[in-house]
C-alpha cells in the first residue's frame, strides 16, 4: 500500500474542520415531556375520560352504566373547579354533565360564577341558556340562547328549536318562525325524518304572524310528513279561522274529535269556537268530554268558562278554582277567578283574590293588569292607577301598562293624562290597534268638553287628531260637524265626503254632508245629499230632518214652493220643527222676492202677513228686511207713500243684508213706479256709479224697463220721435226682446213705415200673441181687407189671453155682419195697439 505523502498543514486542519462539523451539524435529538398535569387538569383530563364513557353507554342504549359515568364525571369536574375555580374547561364539563343529569340548578350555581367572568365562551353559554331555560327562568336564558344561536353553530342546534319554542309561548310570530327556519337550515340529514315537526311549530308560528298561506302550506308540508297527526289537524283548522272560515274550521274539527276522541287539544279549540258562535251547548258538550279525558287545568279553565258564558258565575268560580288547585299560581285561573267573582257582584272579594295572589309572590302582567281592572270597575280609581304603573314598570317597552293607565284615566274623565298614557303606548308600540282607538276617543272627549267652553279651535285641533287615528264614520261626523261649528265648510265638506263612504256611516252623515254642500254653495248637490239621508231611514223624525235639509237646498235652487211646503210639514221631530221654525220666516220673504219679480205682488203680501204671524223671534235683521219687501210690494201695488215709508223705516238704520247703495236703487224703483222716468233715472246712475256684486244685471234690466216705461208713456202722447228713441235704446240693451221689437214696429206703423211693421209682426206673431191683432187692425183700416182682419183676429183669440179678448171678438162679430156673415156692424180702432211692457 502507498502510503500518503505527510503534510504538516492537513494534519493542523483536521481539528478544525471536527469542530467545524460540531458546530454546524444537526443538534442531537431528546425526548419531548409536557410540563405535570396541575390537580384540576388531571381531574378535568379524568372527566372527560368519564364522559366519553357515559356517551358510549348511551349510544348502546344502556342508560344505567351511562348515568353512572355522569355522575362520576360530575365528581371530578367538581372537584377540579373547587381546586381552580375560574377553570373553563372544568366548569364547560360540569355543565354537560349536570345538564346531562337534568341538574340544572346545579349547572346555573356552579358555571354561571365562571360564565360571568368569561361572557363570550361559548362553551359556558350553552349549557347555561339552556339549564335557565329547563328551569324557566326565560329572562335569563333567552339573552344566552341569542349570544349562542348568533354563532351559528351546528352544534348548538337545539338552541334554534328551544328559542322558537319560546317565542311561540310569548306570542311573537316573527322570531319563532327566523329560529325554526334557521334550524332546517343547520340540521343534519340524518334527523331530517323529524322534520314535520318543525315544519308543525313553523305553522304555528304564521298563524301568530296572521300569514294565512304561509301557515298552510308549513301545515300541509307537517302533514306529508306524519298525514293523520291530530296537531297537524288542529294548526289547518287555526289556518281556517285565520281565513274567516269559522264554519270550515269547526267542521274540520269535529272530523278530528270523532277519529281521535283523545285529542283533548282539538277538542278545547272546538270548545272554543263554539263559544264564539254562541253554542254553548255544544261547547259544553266537548267541555265535559275534555274533563273527562282528565282533569287538567286547561280542561277546568274551559268548563268555567262555558260555565259563565251560561251565566252562572258561582259554578265558573268552582271550575275556576280547580285550576288553581291543580295548577297553582296558574295566571290563567287566578285571573278567571276574579273575573267570577266580580261577576257576582263580589267587587271586593276579587280584589282581596288578586291582592293575595300578588303578595304570594305571583309577579305576572297579565295578573297586575287584571287587579288594578277590578280595582277600576269596583270604583277604586287610585288603586288602579298605583297598580297600572307597576305593570308600566315591569314591562316599560310594552303598550299594556300605558293603555291600562289611559284606560284608569279615561273612567274619570282625566282626558288630558289619559291622551297622555294612549300616546306614551303608541311610542313603544306604534301599529298598537287599542292605544289607537281609545286615543282617538279621549281626544274627542276633550274636544267635546273644549267646544263646550268656546275652545273651538281646540277642539277641532283634536278631532283632527282623533281622525288621523281613527278613519271611521264616526269620527269622521265628529270632525265635520265640528268644522261646520266654526264655519269651515270646504274643510267639513272634504271630512264628509270621505265620511258617507266609510263603513258605518248612517243617514246623519248625510244630513250634515248636505249642509257642508249647502254652505260651499252646491244646492245640488246638497240635495241629492238630504235626499239620500232621508232614503238611508225609516224613522219619522230622522225623514223629518232631512226634509228640512232639502227644503233649504231647494230654496237656493229656486224652488221656493216646494221648500215652504216641506217647512210647513215637517212632521214629529222636534229638531226638525225648530230648524223648520228658524227658517221658514226667511224663506217666505225669499219666495216674496220672487213673487215680485213675477208681477205678482197679492201673493207676496200674503208670504209677508204669513211671516208676521209666525213671528221672527229675535231676529231684528230679518223683521227689517221683511219691512223692505213689503214696501216693494206696495210699490207694486201702486201704494207709493206706503211703500216710501216701508222702504225708509226698513233701511234705517242701515242693514248688514243692505248694500251701500241699496237706498238709491230702491228710490229709482219707487219713482219707476210712479211713472216719473226723468227722476228715476237719474237716481238709478247716482246708484249705479258703484255697483256691488250681482248688481250690473240688476241695473241693466232697471235700465230697459226706464226706455221702455219712456217709450210707453211717450207713444201714449202721440209722441212718436221720443217713442222711437226710447224703443232703440231698450233694444240696444236686449236685442231679442220681442215685445220690444213689437212695440218698435207699432211706432213704424204709426209714422207711416207699413211694410216694415207688417214684416215685423208677421214675423213675432207666435211669440207675440198681439201681433195678430195689429195684423187685423191694419188688414181693416188701411188695406181694407175684411177677410184677412177677421183671420187674423181669430188667430189672436185663439191665442186665449190678452186684456181686449173680448173687444176684439166684437170686432170680429161685427166685420163678420157687415159681409152677411153675422148681424150688427161697428168701427175698429185707427191706431196700432202696442203691448205693454215691463
Amino acid at each position: 500500500m502507498r502510503r500518503s505523502p505527510r503534510h504538516p498543514r492537513s494534519r493542523r486542519l483536521t481539528p478544525a474542520l471536527a469542530l467545524m462539523t460540531t458546530l454546524c451539524g444537526a443538534p442531537a435529538l431528546a425526548q419531548y415531556r409536557p410540563p405535570p398535569m396541575s390537580e384540576s387538569q388531571r381531574l378535568v383530563r379524568d372527566g372527560e375520560a368519564a364522559q366519553v364513557s357515559a356517551s358510549a353507554a348511551t349510544a348502546s342504549g344502556n342508560k344505567k352504566e351511562a348515568e353512572e359515568k355522569h355522575r362520576k364525571a360530575l365528581a371530578l369536574f367538581e372537584q377540579a373547579l373547587t381546586v381552580e375555580p375560574g377553570s373553563v374547561a372544568a366548569a364547560a364539563g360540569l355543565a354537560t354533565s349536570a345538564n346531562a343529569l337534568n341538574d340544572w340548578q346545579r349547572t346555573v350555581d356552579r358555571v354561571q360564577p365562571v360564565l360571568t367572568a368569561n361572557p363570550a365562551e361559548l362553551s359556558l353559554a350553552y349549557p347555561v341558556s339552556v339549564a335557565y331555560f329547563k328551569l324557566r327562568r326565560f329572562q335569563e336564558a333567552v339573552p344566552l340562547m341569542e349570544q349562542v344561536a348568533a354563532a351559528d353553530k351546528a352544534e348548538h342546534l337545539i338552541v334554534h328549536y328551544y328559542l322558537a319554542s319560546y317565542y311561540l309561548y310569548v306570542q311573537q310570530g316573527d322570531a319563532a318562525a327566523a329560529r325554526l327556519k334557521r334550524y332546517l337550515a343547520l340540521r343534519p340529514q340524518a334527523v331530517a325524518g323529524n322534520d314535520y315537526q318543525i315544519h308543525e311549530l313553523l305553522g304555528r308560528a304564521h298563524v301568530l304572524r296572521r300569514d294565512a298561506a304561509a301557515a298552510r302550506a308549513s301545515f300541509q308540508q307537517a302533514q306529508a310528513g306524519k298525514p293523520e297527526s291530530p296537531s297537524v289537524q288542529l294548526g289547518l283548522a287555526q289556518v281556517l279561522e285565520l281565513e274567516g272560515k269559522l264554519v270550515e274550521a269547526r267542521t274540520l274539527l269535529e272530523g278530528v274529535t270523532t277519529r281521535f276522541p283523545q285529542a283533548g287539544e282539538a277538542r278545547e279549540k272546538l270548545a272554543r269556537l263554539y263559544l264564539g258562535a254562541g253554542e254553548v251547548a255544544k261547547a259544553d258538550v266537548q267541555a265535559d268530554a275534555l274533563v273527562k279525558l282528565g282533569s287538567s287545568a286547561a280542561a277546568h279553565l274551559l268548563l268555567g268558562d262555558v260555565r259563565f258564558a251560561q251565566k252562572n258565575a258561582t259554578a265558573a268560580e268552582a271550575e275556576y278554582r280547580k285550576v288553581l288547585q291543580l295548577q297553582p299560581g296558574l295566571v290563567l285561573g287566578q285571573m278567571a277567578v276574579g273575573k267570577a267573582l266580580q261577576a257576582q257582584g263580589r267587587h271586593e272579594e276579587a280584589i282581596q283574590f288578586l291582592e293575595s295572589a300578588v303578595r304570594s309572590g305571583a309577579n305576572s302582567l297579565e295578573l297586575y293588569a287584571n287587579l288594578g281592572s277590578v280595582n277600576r270597575r269596583a270604583g277604586r280609581f287610585q288603586r288602579a292607577v298605583e297598580v297600572h304603573r307597576r305593570v308600566v314598570e315591569m314591562a316599560p317597552r310594552q303598550a299594556l301598562g300605558y293603555v291600562l293607565l289611559g284606560a284608569d284615566h279615561f273612567a274619570t274623565g282625566q282626558w288630558d293624562q289619559a291622551i297622555e298614557d294612549y300616546a306614551n303606548a303608541l311610542q313603544v308600540e306604534p301599529e298598537h290597534a287599542g292605544a289607537k282607538q281609545w286615543l282617538a276617543r279621549a281626544l274627542a272627549h276633550r274636544a267635546r268638553d273644549r267646544a263646550g267652553t268656546g275652545r273651538l279651535e281646540d277642539s277641532v285641533r283634536d278631532l283632527r287628531r282623533a281622525y288621523d287615528l281613527d278613519r271611521g264614520a264616526p269620527m269622521a261626523r265628529r270632525l265635520g260637524a265640528a268644522l261646520l261649528e266654526t264655519r269651515a265648510y270646504a274643510d267639513a265638506r272634504k271630512v264628509l265626503e270621505q265620511g258617507v263612504s266609510l263603513p258605518g256611516a248612517t243617514w246623519r252623515d248625510g244630513l250634515l254632508l248636505g249642509y257642508a254642500r249647502l254652505a260651499t254653495n252646491d244646492a245640488q248637490a246638497a240635495l241629492d245629499a238630504f235626499t239620500r239621508a232621508g232614503a238611508q231611514t225609516e224613522e219619522p223624525d230622522e225623514k223629518a230632518e232631512t226634509s228640512v235639509g232639502a227644503a233649504l237646498a231647494e230654496v237656493e235652487l229656486g224652488k221656493v214652493d216646494a221648500a215652504v211646503q216641506r217647512l210647513t210639514e215637517v212632521g214629529p221631530s222636534r229638531a226638525a220643527s225648530q230648524v223648520a221654525g228658524a227658517n221658514l220666516p226667511r224663506v217666505l220673504v225669499r219666495r216674496a222676492l220672487a213673487r215680485l219679480e213675477a208681477g205678482d205682488a197679492e201673493s207676496a203680501d200674503r208670504d209677508l202677513d204669513l211671516v208676521d204671524k209666525l213671528g221672527t223671534g229675535n231676529r231684528k235683521d230679518l223683521v227689517k228686511l221683511a219691512q223692505f219687501v213689503r214696501g216693494l210690494a206696495r210699490a207694486e201695488a201702486g201704494r207709493h207713500a206706503e211703500a216710501n215709508t216701508a222702504i225708509t223705516k226698513a233701511l234705517t238704520p242701515a242693514q248688514a243684508w243692505a248694500w251701500p247703495n241699496t237706498r238709491g236703487l230702491a228710490t229709482a224703483f219707487l219713482l219707476y213706479k210712479k211713472g216719473q222716468v226723468p227722476a228715476a233715472r237719474k237716481q238709478l246712475t247716482a246708484a249705479a256709479k258703484k255697483p256691488m256684486p250681482g248688481q250690473p244685471k240688476w241695473l241693466t234690466a232697471m235700465t230697459g224697463a226706464l226706455h221702455r216705461r219712456e217709450a210707453s208713456q211717450a207713444y201714449g202722447a202721440g209722441n212718436m220721435k221720443v217713442a222711437e228713441k226710447a224703443f232703440k235704446a231698450a233694444l240696444a240693451d236686449s236685442p231679442n226682446d220681442a215685445l220690444v221689437q213689437h212695440n218698435l214696429a207699432c211706432v213704424d206703423w204709426r209714422k207711416g213705415r207699413a211694410t216694415e211693421a207688417l214684416e215685423t209682426w208677421r214675423k213675432l206673431e207666435s211669440a207675440v200673441p198681439v201681433a195678430a191683432l195689429n195684423l187685423g187692425i191694419d188688414a181693416q183700416e188701411r188695406r181694407k181687407d175684411a177677410g184677412e182682419a177677421v183671420a187674423a183676429w181669430r188667430r189672436y183669440l185663439a191665442s186665449g189671453s190678452g186684456p181686449r179678448m173680448a173687444q176684439v171678438r166684437e170686432w170680429k162679430d161685427r166685420l163678420q155682419s157687415l159681409h152677411g156673415l153675422a148681424d150688427s156692424a161697428s168701427g175698429a180702432p185707427a191706431d196700432a195697439t202696442v203691448e205693454e211692457t215691463p
